[in-house]
């Protein structure tokens, strides 16, 4: 498979729920919430991984492409090995096999997500089950007055 087939599957995922494409990236701007859908080659190999988040339309970007990073995985060991085969383009998986099953881990792990953020509210409470906010920018750990650690 090549990259462009990968693009035509998340853009068939994606387009039909209102993303627009741009690139490698898919947008859907929101009244509060910006969401954002990236796809990102690997340093070392013909592998890719994809990438979500969100932008919060009330405070800066100070220059980072989204304020919320989020990664396509799973909890799951075996899942999220799959998921790393699918997504690395130099193994022997069928064109078929890896569509298949391509996107239905995107419909489960992305658009199940993404879908259920569509205001400031729902990102606060989504932040909130984390089991860490390590990696959440202290402008919006301010902005949603959560706790500075």
């Amino acid at each position: 498979m090549e990259k462009n087939e990968l693009v035509k599957i998340i853009s068939e995922i994606l387009i039909p729920i209102g993303f627009k494409k741009k690139g490698n990236y898919w947008i859907i701007n929101g009244d509060a919430v910006t969401k954002m859908v990236n796809l990102q080659k690997s340093q070392f190999s013909n592998s890719f991984y994809i990438n979500y988040g969100y932008i919060l339309k009330s405070i800066p970007l100070d220059n980072e492409m989204m304020h919320i990073y989020n990664r396509v995985t799973s909890a799951d060991v075996e899942e999220r090995n799959r998921l790393k085969e699918l997504l690395n383009l130099e193994n022997n998986i069928s064109n078929a096999e890896r569509s298949i099953e391509l996107k239905q881990l995107i419909l489960d792990k992305l658009v199940t997500n993404i879908q259920s953020v569509n205001t400031e509210e729902d990102l606060l409470n989504d932040l909130k089950r984390r089991p860490h906010l390590n990696d959440i920018p202290l402008i919006v750990k301010k902005h949603f007055d959560l706790e500075l650690e």
